[in-house]
């Protein structure tokens, strides 16, 4: 049995898609704005359902690509426990990746620990090269602030 989307979620879905297909041909500026739009619907329309959970964690890996770190720390917490409680990273790696943007190691330090446990050492492809050294330090220090 396939599951019938309805109007509105599939409006969403559909934005949602578009943003995916402009952020992996590199339109990251047109690619958010498809986000943001899926986002507002479901906002409106699908508040607390699944597709809007997974809508804010595209969104905040998006806003990421166009440096708006605390816009993508802020939706992506959002769509956080739901994605770990669906064993999905995105959020985490979101937020991971802003705050090591805005250069705050320490403060990243627990969202790259959920990343690690949910994917091992697959963790340091989703970061630069130059990040490696840093994710290390903080996956290995005792220190949980």
């Amino acid at each position: 049995m396939t599951h019938s989307m309805h109007p509105r979620e599939r409006e969403a879905f559909d934005q949602a898609n578009e943003g995916i297909r402009l952020g992996a041909a590199g339109d990251h500026l047109h690619a958010v704005k498809h986000w943001e739009k899926a986002s507002r619907i479901a906002d409106e329309h699908l508040q607390g359902t699944d597709i809007n959970f997974w809508i804010k964690s595209g969104y905040g890996a998006a806003l990421f690509d166009v440096d708006q770190y605390d816009e993508s720390i802020a939706t992506s917490e959002i769509a956080r426990q739901w994605c770990l409680g669906h064993g999905q990273p995105l959020a985490s790696l979101s937020i991971a990746r802003s705050y090591l943007a805005l250069g705050q190691t320490a403060t990243a330090r627990p969202y790259l620990r959920e990343i690690h446990s949910l994917i091992g050492n697959d963790i340091f492809p989703a970061f630069k090269d130059s990040e490696a050294e840093n994710i290390r330090n903080a996956l290995s220090s005792d220190d949980e602030n």
